[in-house]
């Protein structure tokens, strides 16, 4: 090689993605995307430092302005493909990017200069090698095999515009994955909206309702798709991603990531729907700082427009945030504007992140499902399902949230505060705390698939039910959830440490296998508590370890996110320690029966198959770890300190599922707003006088969801304003009275009773 190669060589450092081994049995062809020959140049660097033999003439280039040239090259290939049965020829895709390793970045030129959409000059081309080149990505994609296009009835030249054809698709796909659509001027964006059929057809209904013009009218529309429409820009969300790092590093200890190899692979073919779970404002942040460290594209996020505020405002826009009003059920013209806008975003291959529960969740359960925005997606892709669309659910655990004194005020009756710029600049003391670790894990992906040209509203409904299960189905124990469930089921909150540690690791061996080795746990539980004791979440005193009031309800937010994993070893232990003769298939048949009811509550599904596996993996567990013992056709609890926790823990689910059977018990025909608020009231009184006071054990929202699960479940029938049981409520009460501490139910029912 000359001087140019020996050049590139000393200013380069390639990393490789993909599979550059050559098969014996294929005569390779590399082709490139673009016509650059230190591309070329590195390329054949690249296949030297693999090993691998390269001649000039065995790469090609597909060069926009040579569409002759390459199409005569391509055809020679297939002609010699043709006349030579024997062999195989493989066209491999290759692409070089400089500068698309975020966690190596440094310094403003290094992002300026990064790999984007615009084609370079050479003066660019040469100021990328020059800042970015040590961090060159080799990206190598499986081949195209001739043989697989060869037919007897198509011409050389119709086989080579085919395969010429996928190669670019395939081009223009890996590098959306990579670093995004190509983004078009903002405004002519804007406009393509305004003129578009359903946006006029609004604007003219709006003008004879209002008797308003229609000049008047579209420039509020442009105004409000000033605020709705992202204003993305690849330097300033490679900018963002210095200064969230430099703010990660200084909030979380680890940030542990699972499940993100099944997105990569999807990338390249599906557009990309993210759904976290919503129990934070750092939830956006993490999700977008973790995709584009791992080389996929920024999603766009819908957020409420109570964050575009000044200042941050324009700075999230500019990382991709998409401004949507809290409310807009009653404005048709907003409604029709916002969904062609996220229509148009879905169509033009961006990927989007929305929140399926809407709010942050206050208690750290999962919410009941807000379908607005998941119907305007699987509305746009019934429009063109052409390029298929995967919906990605996220469950994100945190050691320590810093929302959650604001929470547990909200959760007290508090009214929920609104952001300001002066709150945003307050918050940066945050970085002055630690906040343990966090996890996010990436879940089942929901591939959307044809189901007819009408969208029930039930189906979606029940996607978004779908959605939140996936989220459950990832869950991984945090330190502090784990820790939290056991100090919260201790009387007086208060325990050894010696023995907080203990029960802490025989809670780990009752979880499933792949949960207990997770890395989230490989430090000792001493490690955990005295992390918890320095971000002031307990209390430590000598040998003991303890909650005061404040910490208990801050815990129960941690508590809540592993209770759906904890759910069906405690019913199973409160039913073998309650029920007069606790036989095996007695003890089966009440779970199934108690199940729906707590799975509504809890977001677990609703699997029978699935429910009688897991009900015995987990009878196993408990008597391999000697919480459970068989005596004949008996289930015998062994009175072990882990039971109790484990009672404790789920005995509270029950007596609220027992207070809204009495309520419904009492009253056959309801309003949901009475049933709600007469189950509110009792819950707050009957645990209060169980335990500690714990707001969110009576939040109105948890309430709600808990009556639209048991709707959508069919548990309960009806409409909102008169609902009713959809089976006899008997047999629930009397297994509540054998199975509840009887001076609970007593309460319960003196409460009711009361004039």
């Amino acid at each position: 090689m000359g001087p140019h190669a020996l050049i590139l060589r000393l200013l380069t450092r390639i990393h490789f993605s993909g599979n550059l081994v050559q098969d014996n049995t294929q005569d390779t062809v590399y082709v490139m995307e673009r016509p650059y020959r230190s591309h070329r140049t590195l390329l054949r660097i690249g296949l030297r430092k693999q090993q691998l033999d390269c001649d000039p003439d065995q790469i090609i280039t597909l060069d926009s302005t040579k569409q002759e040239h390459i199409h005569r090259q391509v055809e020679t290939l297939v002609a010699h493909q043709r006349n030579h049965p024997d062999k195989v020829i493989a066209l491999q895709p290759v692409m070089l990017f400089h500068g698309h390793l975020p966690s190596q970045e440094k310094g403003f030129f290094k992002t300026l200069f990064a790999e984007s959409w615009d084609g370079s000059s050479r003066t660019n081309r040469a100021l990328q090698i020059l800042f970015n080149g040590r961090e060159t990505l080799l990206r190598a994609d499986p081949p195209l095999l001739l043989t697989d296009l060869l037919k007897p009835d198509l011409s050389d030249q119709e086989i080579a515009r085919r395969a010429i054809w996928v190669l670019r698709n395939h081009f223009h796909r890996a590098r959306m994955a990579i670093i995004g659509p190509d983004l078009s001027h903002r405004r002519t964006l804007i406009s393509q909206i305004i003129e578009s059929a359903d946006v006029q057809q609004a604007l003219e209904e709006e003008s004879k309702r209002s008797q308003r013009s229609a000049l008047v009218l579209e420039r509020e529309v442009r105004h409000n798709l000033e605020e709705i429409a992202a204003d993305f820009s690849p330097i300033t969300a490679r900018l963002l991603n210095r200064m969230i790092t430099f703010m990660l590093n200084r909030l979380y200890q680890k940030v542990h990531l699972s499940g993100l190899d099944q997105v990569q692979q999807l990338a390249l073919t599906h557009t990309l729907v993210y759904l976290p779970c919503h129990r934070s404002h750092m939830d956006y942040i993490l999700i977008s700082w973790a995709l584009y460290r791992h080389g996929l594209m920024v999603p766009h996020v819908v957020s409420g427009d109570n964050l575009n505020i000044p200042v941050v405002g324009p700075l999230l826009k500019r990382g991709g945030a998409i401004f949507m009003r809290r409310q807009f059920k009653g404005d048709k013209l907003y409604q029709t504007l916002f969904r062609r806008y996220m229509t148009l975003m879905q169509h033009r291959g961006h990927s989007l992140e929305y929140f399926i529960e809407a709010g942050r969740s206050r208690s750290g359960r999962l919410l009941t499902p807000k379908t607005g925005l998941l119907g305007m997606t699987t509305e746009a892709w019934h429009q063109d399902p052409s390029r298929p669309v995967a919906l990605i659910p996220i469950w994100i655990g945190y050691d320590r949230i810093a929302e959650s004194r604001t929470y547990q005020r909200e959760l007290s009756g508090a009214g929920k505060s609104k952001e300001s710029l002066l709150d945003t600049l307050s918050a940066a003391r945050i970085l002055l705390e630690k906040h343990g670790e966090v996890t996010l894990s990436f879940g089942e992906p929901i591939k959307l698939e044809q189901t007819g040209d009408q969208l029930q509203k039930e189906s979606i409904r029940q996607l978004g039910q779908k959605v939140l299960e996936n989220i459950n189905a990832v869950a991984k124990p945090t330190q502090m959830s784990l820790l939290a469930s056991i100090l919260l089921s201790s009387p007086d909150l208060t325990l050894s440490r010696q023995v907080l540690e203990k029960r802490c690791e025989q809670l780990i061996q009752l979880l499933p296998p792949e949960l207990a080795d997770t890395a989230t746990l490989s430090e000792p539980v001493a490690q955990w508590i005295h992390a918890a004791r320095k971000r002031q979440q307990i209390t430590v005193e000598g040998d003991q370890v303890r909650c005061t009031p404040e910490q208990a309800a801050e815990l129960t937010f941690f508590r809540n996110n592993l209770l759906h994993l904890l759910m069906l070893p405690g019913l199973m232990l409160l039913l073998s320690r309650r029920l007069p003769q606790p036989g095996t298939s007695t003890i089966t048949r009440l779970i199934k029966g108690i199940h729906p009811f707590l799975s509504a509550e809890l977001t677990m599904g609703n699997n029978d198959r699935i429910l009688s596996q897991q009900i015995t993996q987990t009878r196993q567990i408990l008597i391999e770890q000697g919480l459970l013992q068989r005596e004949e056709q008996l289930l015998v609890e062994q009175n072990r300190p882990l039971a109790q926790h484990l009672i404790r823990l789920v005995e509270p689910l029950l007596l609220r599922q027992y207070m809204l059977v009495c309520v419904l018990e009492q009253q056959p025909r309801i309003s949901t707003d009475t049933l709600i608020d007469v189950t509110r009231d009792l819950a707050t009184r009957v645990h209060r006088k169980y335990g500690y006071d714990a707001p969110e054990y009576a939040e109105r929202r948890l309430m709600e969801g808990l009556v639209e699960q048991l709707l959508s479940s069919r548990l309960l029938e009806g409409e909102r304003d008169c609902l009713w049981p959809a089976r006899s409520l008997t047999p629930i009460m009397r297994l509540g009275e054998k199975i509840l501490p009887q001076s609970l139910t007593r309460l319960i029912q003196q409460s009711l009773n009361a004039p």
